[in-house]
Protein backbone atom coordinates (compact mmCIF):
# COMPACT_ATOMS: atom_id res chain seq x y z
CA UNK A 1 0.00 0.00 0.00
CA UNK A 2 2.90 2.27 -0.67
CA UNK A 3 2.12 5.57 -2.37
CA UNK A 4 5.01 7.27 -4.08
CA UNK A 5 5.53 10.55 -5.88
CA UNK A 6 6.24 9.95 -9.55
CA UNK A 7 6.30 11.63 -12.94
CA UNK A 8 3.20 11.95 -15.08
CA UNK A 9 3.08 8.94 -17.41
CA UNK A 10 4.26 9.65 -20.94
CA UNK A 11 0.96 8.35 -22.34
CA UNK A 12 -1.28 10.61 -20.24
CA UNK A 13 -3.58 13.00 -22.06
CA UNK A 14 -2.99 15.45 -19.22
CA UNK A 15 0.26 16.45 -20.96
CA UNK A 16 -1.72 18.42 -23.55
CA UNK A 17 -2.83 20.92 -20.88
CA UNK A 18 0.54 21.59 -19.27
CA UNK A 19 2.24 24.91 -19.97
CA UNK A 20 5.15 26.72 -18.34
CA UNK A 21 4.37 27.80 -14.79
CA UNK A 22 1.53 25.33 -14.24
CA UNK A 23 1.31 23.12 -11.17
CA UNK A 24 1.58 19.38 -11.83
CA UNK A 25 2.05 16.53 -9.41
CA UNK A 26 1.57 12.81 -9.65
CA UNK A 27 1.39 9.99 -7.11
CA UNK A 28 1.07 6.26 -7.77
CA UNK A 29 0.25 3.03 -6.01
CA UNK A 30 -0.07 -0.60 -6.98
CA UNK A 31 -3.31 -2.54 -6.77
CA UNK A 32 -3.73 -6.29 -6.69
CA UNK A 33 -6.79 -6.49 -8.96
CA UNK A 34 -6.39 -5.63 -12.61
CA UNK A 35 -8.83 -5.41 -15.48
CA UNK A 36 -11.31 -3.08 -13.78
CA UNK A 37 -12.77 -0.31 -15.95
CA UNK A 38 -10.94 2.98 -15.39
CA UNK A 39 -14.28 4.63 -14.54
CA UNK A 40 -14.78 2.10 -11.73
CA UNK A 41 -11.31 2.85 -10.37
CA UNK A 42 -11.99 6.61 -10.43
CA UNK A 43 -15.30 6.12 -8.63
CA UNK A 44 -13.57 4.05 -5.94
CA UNK A 45 -11.12 6.93 -5.40
CA UNK A 46 -13.59 9.84 -5.36
CA UNK A 47 -16.86 8.53 -3.92
CA UNK A 48 -17.48 7.72 -0.28
CA UNK A 49 -14.94 10.22 1.00
CA UNK A 50 -14.13 9.88 4.71
CA UNK A 51 -15.40 12.46 7.18
CA UNK A 52 -12.07 14.25 7.60
CA UNK A 53 -11.92 15.01 3.87
CA UNK A 54 -15.55 16.16 3.81
CA UNK A 55 -14.74 18.45 6.78
CA UNK A 56 -11.75 19.92 4.91
CA UNK A 57 -13.96 20.53 1.87
CA UNK A 58 -16.62 22.22 4.00
CA UNK A 59 -13.95 24.48 5.50
CA UNK A 60 -12.62 25.24 2.03
CA UNK A 61 -16.14 26.09 0.84
CA UNK A 62 -16.61 28.58 3.68
CA UNK A 63 -13.35 30.28 2.83
CA UNK A 64 -13.81 30.55 -0.94
CA UNK A 65 -17.46 31.61 -0.91
CA UNK A 66 -16.47 35.13 0.20
CA UNK A 67 -14.35 35.46 -2.97
CA UNK A 68 -17.14 34.37 -5.30
CA UNK A 69 -15.47 31.08 -6.16
CA UNK A 70 -17.36 27.86 -6.79
CA UNK A 71 -18.13 25.75 -3.76
CA UNK A 72 -18.66 22.02 -3.89
CA UNK A 73 -22.37 22.66 -3.23
CA UNK A 74 -22.56 24.63 -6.50
CA UNK A 75 -21.23 21.73 -8.55
CA UNK A 76 -23.26 18.76 -9.78
CA UNK A 77 -22.63 15.92 -7.35
CA UNK A 78 -23.16 12.19 -7.72
CA UNK A 79 -21.80 9.63 -5.28
CA UNK A 80 -23.59 6.70 -6.90
CA UNK A 81 -21.36 4.20 -8.63
CA UNK A 82 -22.42 3.44 -12.17
CA UNK A 83 -21.10 1.65 -15.20
CA UNK A 84 -20.16 2.88 -17.62
CA UNK A 85 -19.16 6.36 -16.57
CA UNK A 86 -19.88 8.96 -19.25
CA UNK A 87 -18.17 12.21 -20.24
CA UNK A 88 -20.04 15.15 -18.71
CA UNK A 89 -21.25 13.21 -15.68
CA UNK A 90 -19.96 13.95 -12.19
CA UNK A 91 -18.01 11.56 -10.02
CA UNK A 92 -18.69 13.09 -6.64
CA UNK A 93 -18.30 16.78 -7.55
CA UNK A 94 -15.65 16.29 -10.26
CA UNK A 95 -16.92 16.51 -13.84
CA UNK A 96 -15.71 13.77 -16.19
CA UNK A 97 -13.90 15.53 -19.07
CA UNK A 98 -12.59 12.55 -21.04
CA UNK A 99 -12.34 8.78 -20.83
CA UNK A 100 -10.15 6.29 -22.61
CA UNK A 101 -9.63 2.64 -21.76
CA UNK A 102 -6.78 3.48 -19.40
CA UNK A 103 -7.33 7.09 -18.34
CA UNK A 104 -10.12 9.24 -17.04
CA UNK A 105 -9.70 12.99 -16.72
CA UNK A 106 -11.92 14.96 -14.38
CA UNK A 107 -11.86 18.67 -13.74
CA UNK A 108 -13.37 22.08 -13.28
CA UNK A 109 -12.64 25.58 -14.48
CA UNK A 110 -13.17 28.67 -12.33
CA UNK A 111 -12.24 32.35 -12.35
CA UNK A 112 -9.11 31.79 -10.25
CA UNK A 113 -7.83 28.53 -11.70
CA UNK A 114 -8.54 25.53 -13.92
CA UNK A 115 -7.70 22.03 -12.72
CA UNK A 116 -7.72 18.56 -14.14
CA UNK A 117 -7.18 15.24 -12.40
CA UNK A 118 -5.98 12.15 -14.25
CA UNK A 119 -6.53 8.60 -13.06
CA UNK A 120 -4.17 6.59 -15.27
CA UNK A 121 -2.84 3.07 -15.76
CA UNK A 122 -0.36 1.92 -18.40
CA UNK A 123 -2.56 -0.91 -19.68
CA UNK A 124 -5.65 -2.84 -18.64
CA UNK A 125 -3.52 -5.54 -17.03
CA UNK A 126 -1.27 -3.04 -15.24
CA UNK A 127 -1.51 -2.89 -11.47
CA UNK A 128 0.01 0.61 -11.20
CA UNK A 129 -2.54 3.41 -10.78
CA UNK A 130 -1.44 7.02 -10.85
CA UNK A 131 -3.35 10.08 -9.77
CA UNK A 132 -2.06 13.32 -11.29
CA UNK A 133 -3.26 16.85 -10.66
CA UNK A 134 -2.71 19.75 -13.06
CA UNK A 135 -3.57 23.34 -12.12
CA UNK A 136 -3.37 26.46 -14.25
CA UNK A 137 -3.85 29.61 -12.18
CA UNK A 138 -5.38 32.74 -13.74
CA UNK A 139 -4.55 35.39 -11.16
CA UNK A 140 -2.93 36.06 -7.76
CA UNK A 141 -5.99 34.65 -5.96
CA UNK A 142 -5.48 31.34 -7.75
CA UNK A 143 -1.82 31.22 -6.79
CA UNK A 144 -2.59 32.04 -3.12
CA UNK A 145 -5.36 29.44 -3.08
CA UNK A 146 -3.07 26.76 -4.52
CA UNK A 147 -0.34 27.50 -1.96
CA UNK A 148 -2.92 27.39 0.84
CA UNK A 149 -4.38 24.01 -0.05
CA UNK A 150 -1.25 22.24 -1.28
CA UNK A 151 -0.39 20.27 1.87
CA UNK A 152 -4.04 19.17 2.23
CA UNK A 153 -4.11 18.19 -1.43
CA UNK A 154 -1.11 15.87 -0.94
CA UNK A 155 -2.64 14.33 2.22
CA UNK A 156 -5.93 13.66 0.38
CA UNK A 157 -4.29 12.21 -2.74
CA UNK A 158 -2.11 9.84 -0.72
CA UNK A 159 -5.03 8.84 1.49
CA UNK A 160 -7.30 8.06 -1.48
CA UNK A 161 -4.63 5.98 -3.24
CA UNK A 162 -3.94 4.02 -0.03
CA UNK A 163 -7.69 3.44 0.35
CA UNK A 164 -7.91 2.22 -3.25
CA UNK A 165 -5.01 -0.17 -2.73
CA UNK A 166 -6.60 -1.54 0.47
CA UNK A 167 -10.01 -1.93 -1.20
CA UNK A 168 -8.56 -3.88 -4.12
CA UNK A 169 -6.24 -6.08 -2.04
CA UNK A 170 -6.63 -9.81 -2.17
Amino acid sequence: MTVRKTNLAAGSELHRFVTAGDFLDCYATDIERTGLPIGDIAQRIFTGLPGWIRALLATRDLGVKAFGLKTTAQLPTDNNRRSPVQVGEPINFFCVRSITENEIILGEDDAHLDFKISVFRESEDSNRISLATWVHTHNPLGRVYLRGIYRFHVMIVKSRLRALSRELAG
